[in-house]
């Protein structure tokens, strides 16, 4: 077993100097390639959202720090039925081809139409008023006999009713109108996060053996600084993958920013993932049933979506859990033979055991791909999760499960990546009298912005991963002892 000689050290003095220097080279003796431990996963899975938004190309710019697009939802609506402003409706509505009034508080069905009510039975509109905001629709039962009548159960308060089709004679109709709907107004901040770092002194002559970083030859070369900016840029991407799942608008009830820097500037927060989800659900043992019904509900109004395809970003314990509910799934239903190279392969005594599910094809037509994301296994949310009670290594935030809508509208993405124009991504050098570090890619000596003997690096973005439709993804979170 391997045997940790020291611990990891935090530079709690945020620069780099002689001292933090040391720390790294105590680790030299017969350290095995010292950026593997790492140990943090391939960066396809810290960066989702970045990689499905920014590194797709799916990016908007905007001039400002707040941002405005339409949706679309669903073409068409059901309305539902209000009570008559005297009396109730007759228990013989419709008989005999006679006209009746149906009450409804939005004007959307067109006179000619034929409207369906909840259990399918069809009236044809001859007129239509609107009083006080109120719509009086005069209708006539379509039906083969003059002796039905529309059941009271249709004629409860509430009940739904659609707009279908505009029947007409075969000579000697008049055209007809039409509803049409306007797009939603959707408005977001687009937040600002920054990062910086420091270093004095002439570290850029201290050579170090501490970092081993494979070359294009095939070879290695050790070095200090590169792996420490590395680091650096490094976790300023995972500083800004966390803000685009977690951030939370600080905007209140009157659209008033309250949060104020030193200086007295508002602070912007965009609203993040989560908090754009509209949808939300908890689950304590996850079941193939639950997935169904999750699925069913959250995505059924993805009517219009030219490939519909669901991505389920969760931890390394999401996706166990999701995996057992397949297994158990198939288990109950008599789906699993040992022998058919899905579970168990090999031959003879050399046997192998093991199979994942990785996709889901629902029955209703979408596609769900399940993409492990590090940030909900050893996130900061992570960290300071609490553990799950059968699982006491995994946190709860592991189990976590966001549904997310990764299909595409009128040819673009429903993932974005909004940025500010000229500010998606900025990086300067504050130097100071020494000298660039090597790795840094800054120029040497040309000029100085301080006198002190340290310069720093300074990192900033802004922008915000938005879901075009917030309303067709879910955050499904785990309760397991709560």
């Amino acid at each position: 077993m391997a045997q940790f000689l020291t611990d990891q050290v935090w530079n709690e003095q945020m620069k780099s100097n002689d001292a933090s220097f040391a720390r790294l080279i105590n680790s030299q003796p017969d350290k095995i390639a010292p950026v593997l431990t790492h140990m943090m996963g391939q960066e396809s899975s810290r960066f989702p959202l970045m990689y499905l938004s920014e590194g797709m190309q799916a990016i908007q710019e905007v001039d400002g720090d707040e941002f405005e697009y339409d949706v679309i939802g669903r073409m068409m609506k059901a309305v539902p039925l209000q009570a008559p402003p005297t009396g109730s409706y007759s228990t013989s509505f419709g008989v005999s081809g006679t006209e009746a009034t149906l009450f409804f508080n939005e004007g959307i069905f067109p006179v000619g139409y034929t409207i369906l009510s909840p259990l399918g039975y069809q009236l044809r509109i001859t007129s239509r008023d609107n009083a006080n905001g109120n719509w009086a629709y005069k209708v006539k039962l379509v039906a083969k006999n003059l002796s039905e009548t529309l059941p009271a159960s249709e004629l409860q308060t509430g009940a739904l009713y659609a707009s279908g089709w505009n029947s007409v004679a075969s000579f000697g109709s008049f055209g007809s109108l039409s509803t049409s709907t306007a797009p939603v107004k959707v408005r977001g901040d687009v937040g600002t996060i920054r990062k910086g770092y420091a270093y004095e002194g002439n570290i850029k002559y201290r050579k170090a053996k501490t970092v081993q970083l494979d070359t294009k030859g095939g070879g290695t070369k050790e070095m200090y600084w590169p792996y420490e900016e590395y680091q650096h840029n490094l976790s300023f991407r995972i500083e800004c993958e966390t803000n685009y799942w977690y951030s939370k608008s600080n905007r209140d009830a009157y659209g008033v920013i309250n949060e104020r820097d030193e200086q007295g500037n508002p602070i912007v927060r965009g609203s993040g993932m989560f908090e754009q989800i509209s949808n939300k659900d908890t689950y304590g043992t996850l079941t193939a049933d639950k997935i169904d019904q999750t699925i069913r509900d959250t995505f059924y109004g993805m009517s219009d979506a030219e490939n519909k395809v669901i991505t389920l970003f969760t931890g390394v314990g999401g996706r166990m859990a999701f995996d057992n509910a397949m297994k158990a799934e198939l288990s109950n239903r008599g789906y699993i033979k040992l022998t058919d190279n899905k579970f168990v392969g090999g031959s003879g005594y050399n046997l192998s055991l093991g199979g994942f599910f990785d996709t889901y094809q629902h029955v209703d037509g979408y596609k769900v791909i399940i993409k492990t994301a590090s940030l909900f296994d050893n996130g900061p949310q992570a960290l300071a999760s609490p553990k799950h009670p059968n699982y006491p290594n995994l946190p709860l935030e592991s189990f976590r499960m966001a549904f997310v809508d990764t299909s595409t509208y009128d040819g673009m993405s429903n993932l974005v990546m909004v940025s500010k124009k000229g500010r998606s991504m900025l990086r300067g050098m504050v130097k100071g009298i020494n000298e660039a570090a090597a790795g840094t890619s800054f120029s040497a000596n040309d000029t100085i912005s301080t006198d002190k003997d340290g310069s720093s690096v300074h990192f900033l973005k802004a922008g915000q991963v938005v879901l075009r439709r917030f309303n067709t993804s879910i955050d499904l979170t785990c309760t397991a002892g709560l």
